[in-house]
């Protein structure tokens, strides 16, 4: 199962973390994964390229990504929301393979 945490601090996502494999097929045939890569990827694509470095923190590795915002705007808060929602979207018809926590 994919996890997802979003970390909220006065009403900013101030942290996300990603992690797990959602098992919904094998390898190469893995629908959920690749749904939840292409928003997932998306969204770091965006936050590389639309804000600056010094507000998010973005760690990367084996089977976990970690978004850390160092600076919270309406830019790099639309694009987590907009990620959150998305997944969301896909945990709603794959409760099996993602889950979806938000922490106050």
């Amino acid at each position: 199962m994919v996890k997802v945490s979003f970390y909220y601090q006065t009403n900013n996502i101030v942290r996300a973390e990603v992690e797990g494999h959602s098992n919904f097929d094998q390898v190469g045939k893995d629908i959920v994964c690749a749904g939840i890569s292409a928003v997932v990827f998306g969204s770091l694509n965006a936050l590389d390229n639309l804000v600056s470095q010094a507000e998010v923190k973005i760690a990367q590795s084996d089977g976990r990504i970690v978004i850390t915002v160092l600076k919270p705007t309406n830019d790099n808060q639309m694009i987590l929301k907009t990620m959150l929602w998305q997944l969301k979207t896909i945990s709603d018809q794959y409760v099996k393979n993602i889950s979806i926590k938000e922490v106050y």
